[in-house]
């Protein structure tokens, strides 16, 4: 199975086209140092030194997906104020085709505003819009997606619960066209409306939203599995893949038992956007010819490379085939 994982990611990766389409965000650091507590109020005093921006939620998807070799279109929704400006020269400027980005009259960019001193956030501020998007946006979302579907092997959606998928009609109308195209389309998504779900080839919630989504508390490897097993004759997705964190990687099938894969054993330095690493694995690995269980295993060898990162980070196709010839 490694050889074939490292033939894929060094050969295949890069002949396949994927949209990724969800909520984008504008992750915005306001760097300092604090020295003195003001005297107005008993909070620290960030004396400003820079501010750094990186693109975020699915958009990080994207930069999974293009640092591992793949051609990657993304949709959604950005402002023409400063952030969603900012957001689309830079993932342009990356290599990632930016024309199925829309705005909506009176939505803002969702944007993260984090004040921060050594590495240890102070506050966060965030500005955004959670309402569902109007009707003409998904029109033009849907235009987009028809008209180029021929292009992409496969198509994610990424919902982080800003607004694109509030309806389960839209995300129905989603998948549809992806199935009438036979391409494949995968989930990750924070919503516990899981039956707009049906037909996807796969979706991946963590093991909160899990929960959340079927209301069993996980406890034991008894109640993990039942909730994992109602979560895949809820939503009628062909398949869920579980992401565990030190746990590891769960698949849950119809008609098939549970199978588990452990994560690989590194030093934590941040989880942050370890769950966009292994859905931007699977469905590359899918798209490439792996099966489902290959494609997990590459995931986890993918997330071990990024959680011994700082940051929100990706990792490169290049990491991938040297972790690959050491195993």
């Amino acid at each position: 199975m490694q050889e074939k994982i490292k033939q894929a990611v060094k050969n295949e990766f890069c002949k396949k086209r994927i949209l990724v389409l969800g909520d984008l965000m504008v992750d915005e650091y306001i760097l300092g140092k604090v020295s003195r507590i003001s005297p107005e109020a008993p909070v620290p005093v960030l004396n400003y030194k820079g501010r750094e921006r990186n693109a975020g939620g699915a958009s990080n998807v994207a930069l999974n997906m293009y640092a591992m070799g793949g051609h990657i279109a993304i949709a959604g929704v950005a402002a023409k104020d400063e952030s969603g400006l900012w957001l689309r020269d830079f993932l342009e400027n990356t290599g990632i085709a930016i024309d199925g980005i829309v705005s909506e009259d009176g939505r803002m960019t969702t944007l993260k505003t984090r004040f921060a001193t050594k590495g240890q956030q102070l506050l966060r501020v965030d500005q955004e819009n959670c309402e569902g998007i109007a009707d003409v946006t998904k029109q033009k979302l849907l235009q987009y997606v028809t008209s180029h579907i021929h292009e992409w092997s496969a198509v994610v959606l990424s919902d982080y619960c800003k607004g694109i998928f509030e309806s389960p009609k839209f995300v129905q109308e989603l998948i549809g066209i992806c199935n009438k195209n036979h391409v494949i389309v995968t989930i990750d998504s924070k919503s516990r409306n899981i039956s707009a779900f049906e037909n996807a080839d796969f979706v991946k919630p963590n093991n909160l939203e899990l929960e959340n989504a079927v209301d069993i508390k996980i406890t034991d490897e008894n109640s993990f599995d039942q909730a994992g097993k109602r979560y895949l004759a809820v939503s009628k997705a062909k398949s869920i893949i579980v992401t565990r964190g030190a746990n590891g990687i769960s698949i849950f099938e119809s008609g098939k038992a549970r199978r588990d894969y452990a994560a690989k054993a590194v030093q934590v330095f941040d989880v942050t956007g370890a769950g966009d690493t292994v859905i931007s694995a699977v469905t590359l690995g899918l798209v490439s010819g792996l099966s489902l269980d290959a494609s997990v295993v590459l995931a986890n060898i993918a997330a071990g490379v990024v959680i011994g990162k700082r940051g929100t980070a990706t990792v490169s196709k290049e990491e991938l085939v040297r972790e690959l010839n050491e195993k």
